[in-house]
């Protein structure tokens, strides 16, 4: 299979997936510099995406804003249906469904790399949930 063949066939079973990430003319600021510049892009539901570029190009700029790390300024970022604004009941939403690994990042050494990349989402996942569970009562009936 030519690479053509298989772009066009991962094309073809993406089709039908939905948006998952949809950035529409982004924009960061961090005082007068500009760090991010009409980004636009739309990542569907399964799709695998690499961010590359040289250092200073806004690529952890830009997913910190995905992940509502940081504000931007400008344009709309939707994260499964959700659209990042400042309430701060759909950051909550998408922190506990979006991850990422930062630059620099300090691994627990005794556990293997699948490990260290799932444990925060495990762990804020296990959080939320005691969080909004109803408390047991205390003694017998």
């Amino acid at each position: 299979m030519s690479t053509d063949d298989a772009t066009t066939a991962a094309n073809d079973r993406l089709a039908d997936r939905e948006d998952m990430i949809v950035c529409v003319d982004v924009d960061k600021f961090y005082g007068d510099f500009q760090a991010l510049k009409g980004v636009t892009a739309t990542i569907k539901e399964g799709e695998v995406a690499v961010i590359c570029g040289p250092s200073g190009s806004g690529k952890s700029t830009w997913i910190r804003c995905i992940n509502r790390l940081e504000v931007h300024q400008g344009g709309d970022i939707v994260v499964d249906g959700i659209e990042l604004t400042n309430d701060l009941r759909n950051i909550e939403k998408i922190r506990s469904e979006v991850g990422m690994v930062f630059q620099q990042f300090n691994l627990f050494p005794h556990l293997t790399v699948l490990d260290n990349i799932t444990l925060a989402p495990i762990s804020v996942s296990y959080t939320h949930l005691r969080a909004h569970a109803t408390p047991e009562p205390r003694g017998g009936r």
